[in-house]
């Protein structure tokens, strides 16, 4: 070895420990209190195109001028901060501008919670566009403080509660629960997704006494949330219209969301695969392969067994184009070709689909959705027809054209 190769490694390690001093100290010297614009530092690291093509074809896009270092927010942080522990954050998203602050700010300086709200993000901005800086946001302040994943919540008024459900529930590792505010999003359609839902989020469904959005929280997202299992909790605020509610409320719905925090740190412990530490973001290939050892996990354990096929199928429909994707669709292959966990498949799906259509029907035949609750009362109805499920569903078919509906 020359001494030129041998020179590099010291001022290599050099180079690495000052920028790791240069972060320890930019966070030692983090300011406090709130900051009314903040800008962004840099493009999300998380998954916004996953996010937002739930919204339609061509969703997942936003200008060709769109600069994520261009992006502002409000900022909160507790005096008390201390980069040496983990802190919880609050997201709130506005149906306009920003805002939220003054209905958390009571609840965040008397709990130490980091508070942050982007401008630009309202119901005026494209889907993909909105959802590209909320996530911009959301990793500018991970970058930068050491925030919990499972104390980080997402909530926002109205259209923003819509937007708060839909990133929550598209990418559920990175929160530990969703506050939508006089708006609500049902959850995922995706299998592995829903499961983590239910899982590992906390549902603070929150509306006013004379909220015209109230019966969608009330017959719709509160009773299909329930049916499934999930943590979900109501509030229906007194002499409240469509607005946001005041600090106590807030209290109330932050103390009850800090209530489930060792289940999310129990499930977090117990599957590490499917959370991330703070400021972690792991992308593409990495979270595939991830939640591909994952679903190999799930599958040594037969209680488990549709549990590792949802998580294998995910892949698949995610990540298709990865190595880790092809090796969740070799297993897929293996799987039907195996009749004793084929078997286990059929019945553990089979129950997880009764449950998931008949909730879904449920609530959409409550909140007056009659053509998607029919959809979903046929597919039990074809699926199952034997099963408690399927008879029901198929009396309330006939209920339905009784009415002629």
């Amino acid at each position: 070895m020359t001494d030129r190769k041998r020179s590099r490694r010291p001022l290599a390690a050099l180079a690495l420990a000052c920028a790791a001093g240069l972060l320890a100290a930019g966070r030692a010297a983090a300011q406090t209190g709130f900051q009314e614009e903040v800008k962004v530092a840099a493009p999300t690291r998380l998954d916004w195109q996953f996010v937002a093509r739930d919204f339609g074809p061509g969703a997942a896009k936003v200008p060709a001028d769109y600069d994520s270092r261009k992006q502002r927010y409000q900022l909160f942080v507790p005096k008390s901060y201390d980069a040496k522990k983990t802190w919880p954050l609050v997201l709130f998203i506005s149906p306009g501008d920003a805002a939220g602050w003054r209905s958390w700010k009571k609840t965040c300086e008397i709990f130490g919670i980091l508070f942050c709200a982007p401008y630009g993000a309202g119901n005026g901005c494209p889907p993909g566009q909105r959802t590209r800086i909320v996530l911009d946001v959301l990793d500018d302040v991970r970058r930068h403080y050491r925030i919990d994943p499972d104390q980080t919540y997402l909530s926002g008024f109205s259209g923003g509660g819509r937007m708060a459900c839909a990133i929550a529930f598209a990418l559920p590792e990175y929160f530990g629960g969703v506050v939508p505010v006089c708006g609500t999003n049902p959850l995922s359609r995706v299998t592995y997704l829903r499961h983590r839902a239910v899982d590992r989020l906390s549902v603070a469904l929150v509306t006013g006494e004379h909220d015209f959005n109230r019966k969608e929280n009330e017959v719709y997202m509160h009773p299909q949330l329930k049916d499934v299992g999930a943590r979900v909790r109501l509030w229906v605020v007194p002499d409240l219209a469509h607005s946001v509610p005041g600090n106590a409320v807030h209290a109330q719905v932050y103390l009850w969301l800090r209530g489930e925090l060792q289940r999310r740190r129990d499930d977090a412990k117990a599957y590490p695969m499917r959370t991330v530490a703070p400021n972690e973001a792991p992308a593409g290939e990495q979270e595939a392969a991830r939640l591909l050892k994952a679903a190999e996990a799930d599958l040594e354990k037969a209680e488990r067994t549709w549990r590792g096929v949802a998580l294998l199928q995910g892949v698949v429909e995610r990540w298709k184009t990865t190595e880790a994707g092809g090796k969740a669709r070799q297993r897929l292959k293996e799987i039907l070709g195996d009749e004793k966990r084929l078997k286990l498949v059929e019945e553990q799906g089979g129950a997880d689909e009764r449950r998931w259509l008949a909730a879904l029907g449920r609530s959409l035949d409550r909140f007056g959705q009659v053509p998607p609750a029919l959809a979903a009362y046929r597919m039990l109805v074809e699926n199952h027809p034997n099963s408690p499920e399927g008879k029901e569903a198929a009396a309330a078919i006939e209920r339905l054209r009784a009415k002629g509906k």
